[in-house]
């Protein structure tokens, strides 16, 4: 199969969950707004979640679903609950009430597709939003709104032996995950809003020689950097996401771009609604 230590190489196959019970929860900045000022729509929601799946697969992705549950109505943002490594899936853990719990579903799901699970976080909150590939032997996670030092310590500990080296970046809580300010689109290629990230982890992208496309604190709030690499210069952004989604294509990138009012306005974009089961190596 394979399941690779990177964030851009070709997209084989996506694990998606239908927003059948998905409502908008007060538990970031974007949904405690917008719950204040709009009013969610199910069904423009499960018109834009299949705008999603279809553009994945005009890409050539090929798209698992698992089945929601009910309780858990942010399980539409399937990124959350895990990792995937090179040899399989690495469990995280949530810390917020309402999504608790959705890892044990997504890990029966797994095992009954065939999908190899290789461990779990077994202290503090760890969420797959903040979790990044630098490069095969390095790895980001964000420390703010959701994953805990402590679980930073976790991961770094199981991925020792390894090689692998897993590491804090400190962010403010009111961005959530790591991935509303950092996301890699293609080969030392990503956008990023620096204002918001220790200089250290700025520094230390420059010096493997990134391209740095700059957002402001205003637009990540906004989810502007939460987009996915396909693979052969494709990123999936969405509609609403217009002056990055033309930043991109200045670079050459083709862009999909689903419309995505109703997941953004939830607090979270396409990174978020997708969790990665095969890429290629790069």
């Amino acid at each position: 199969m394979g399941y690779r230590d990177n964030e851009y190489g070709k997209l084989r196959k996506v694990l998606l969950c239908k927003p059948t019970y998905f409502e908008w929860e007060p538990i970031n900045e974007l949904a405690k707004r917008n719950l204040a000022q709009s009013k969610f729509d199910r069904k423009v929601a499960l018109e834009e979640h299949e705008e999603l799946a279809d553009a994945l697969r005009s890409a050539g992705v090929e798209v698992y679903y698992i089945e929601p549950s009910e309780p858990h109505h942010y399980m539409v943002y399937a990124r959350d609950f895990a990792k995937n490594l090179d040899d399989g899936v690495y469990l995280g853990r949530f810390r917020m009430p309402v999504r608790m719990g959705e890892e044990n579903h997504y890990e029966r799901y797994l095992k009954a597709q065939g999908f190899p699970v290789i461990g779990q976080v077994n202290c503090g909150s760890l969420e797959g939003g903040d979790i990044c590939f630098i490069d095969p032997h390095n790895i980001a996670v964000g420390v703010g709104a959701r994953s805990s030092l402590e679980g930073v310590a976790s991961m770094r500990e199981f991925l020792k032996p390894q090689g692998i080296n897993v590491f804090p970046v400190d962010f403010e809580y009111r961005f959530l995950h790591l991935d509303a300010l950092f996301v890699i689109v293609g080969e030392r290629t990503a956008l990023i809003c620096k204002e918001a990230l220790e200089d250290k982890f700025i520094k230390m992208l420059e010096e493997r020689k990134f391209e740095l496309i700059d957002v402001s604190p205003d637009d990540a709030m906004e989810l502007r950097c939460n987009v996915l690499s396909l693979g052969d210069g494709k990123v999936l952004s969405y509609k609403q996401n217009v002056e990055v989604n033309k930043k991109l294509r200045a670079l050459g990138f083709e862009v999909l771009e689903p419309s995505l009012k109703m997941f953004v306005s939830g607090g979270g974009a396409p990174r978020c609604l997708t969790f990665p089961l095969e890429r290629d190596a790069v």
